[in-house]
């Protein structure tokens, strides 16, 4: 049997295609940024599978897209979130402006109840997986997420495969914005029960927890102690408390 990094290779050798082939009347609502052309695609996923297989608690983040518009767009169409976590991994140093591998490491840690000290933030990396709505990533702000609520509309079917292929125990949705706008109820099959949300795959209930992006610094919350940055703080405790309303803790 293929593995889930074989079938979502697979998967996404099919989901480019369909870029590339997408209708013109189509890409003027999905579109987003000078830079970004039709075969723009960022690859994601299982950082490690490996690693990811053991895991107890076995953790995606959805994120909405990458701001290749500014970086990766203009010299290389084909980039992968896996080599960028890689790197990370390898050298401990998140060159992001927005910081934004050491920061899903750190919730990570908090989804799998992880102490702060127990494990770095670079290897917390290889334990978790990543994806993006919308492959063709933006620009540096989503605006009014319409373009995106467009691209989970046309490619839906894709988006619910890869959610399935990586078989999550618990989804952490980085954006509060369209988690709010119900693109996972509209889209991708998930439910709501008792003002949580759920995916169902194979039977097994899935909690969406509600975050912020992770470079959010207005959020109105009191960061955890330990912290030196106070932006990661406060999103590890918005993470518990989305923790704590799943009784996920």
């Amino acid at each position: 049997m293929a593995s889930k990094s074989e079938q979502l290779e697979k998967l996404f050798i099919d989901w480019e295609y369909a870029q590339e082939n997408e209708p013109d009347s189509s890409w003027k609502l999905t579109c987003s940024g000078k830079n970004i052309t039709k075969s723009h695609f960022r690859r994601d996923g299982i950082i490690d599978e490996d690693v990811f297989s053991k895991e107890k608690r076995k953790v995606l983040f959805i994120s909405n897209e990458a701001n290749d518009d500014d970086y990766s767009a203009k010299f290389n169409s084909k980039p992968s979130n896996i080599d960028d976590y890689l790197r990370y991994y390898k050298t401990g140093f998140d060159d992001w402006k927005g910081k934004m591998r050491e920061r899903t490491s750190a919730i990570y840690k908090i989804v799998a109840e992880i102490g702060i000290d127990e494990m770095s933030d670079s290897d917390a990396t290889c334990h978790y997986a990543v994806m993006d709505l919308n492959k063709r990533g933006g620009c540096h702000d989503v605006g009014n997420a319409s373009h995106i609520e467009e691209y989970c509309r046309y490619y839906e079917d894709f988006i619910k495969k890869e959610i399935k292929i990586i078989n999550p125990d618990v989804v952490v949705w980085l954006s509060a914005k369209t988690y709010d706008m119900d693109l996972h109820i509209k889209y991708l099959e998930a439910k709501r029960i008792d003002r949580k949300i759920f995916f169902f795959i194979n039977g097994k209930e899935i909690p969406v927890l509600r975050m912020w992006n992770t470079s959010c610094y207005r959020c109105k919350i009191e960061p955890l102690p330990g912290y030196t940055n106070k932006i990661t703080g406060k999103l590890c405790a918005k993470c518990r408390d989305e923790m704590k309303r799943y009784n996920l803790i």
